[in-house]
């Protein structure tokens, strides 16, 4: 299960805002979906095929998770329950880094293999998350646009 943080300093806490099962957050069908959620995806991403939805609460504020195929990438889109997007999670290849973030990858973990890229935008604020292997160990390191480093995590995601 995939679902947003809604605010950076916990999200980043919590290793990217990867959920587990029990994190509060519930799978429900696209039909139970608010129309005005699935209408603002598709505003923001008009090719994207909507696969699945989860709803969660963030304090006392609702919020609807919705993962989108686009082309073949997931994209997941975080709204409030007025159809407000409020968080971005994007996959992307290592290319599509911008140049300071893969120079610090590359400097940080050298022959890291990488297994996942994702930019990850919150209102004016956008960090990109690694999935990545380096020296045998499995982790998530988080840089901001400008590459400087954030975080690193294990990642327990299999």
């Amino acid at each position: 299960m995939h679902c947003r943080i809604l605010s950076i300093l916990p999200f980043l806490a919590v290793c990217a805002g990867l959920c587990r099962a029990d994190d509060g957050t519930t799978e429900i069908p696209l039909a139970q979906v608010p129309k005005v959620v699935l209408e603002a995806v598709k505003k923001k991403f008009p090719e994207a095929k909507p696969e699945t939805a989860t709803k969660g609460l963030d304090g006392n504020q609702p919020f609807y998770d919705v993962q989108a195929k686009l082309k073949s990438r997931n994209v997941w889109v975080t709204c409030n329950v007025q159809g407000t997007i409020l968080v971005i999670d994007r996959e992307i290849s290592f290319q599509e880094l911008p140049k300071p973030v893969a120079g610090a990858v590359s400097k940080k973990y050298p022959k890291a293999a990488i297994r996942g890229v994702n930019e990850i935008a919150e209102a004016a604020e956008t960090v990109y998350d690694l999935a990545l292997t380096f020296n045998g160990k499995k982790l998530i390191a988080i840089f901001d646009p400008s590459g400087k480093f954030v975080e690193e995590s294990e990642d327990d995601e299999p």
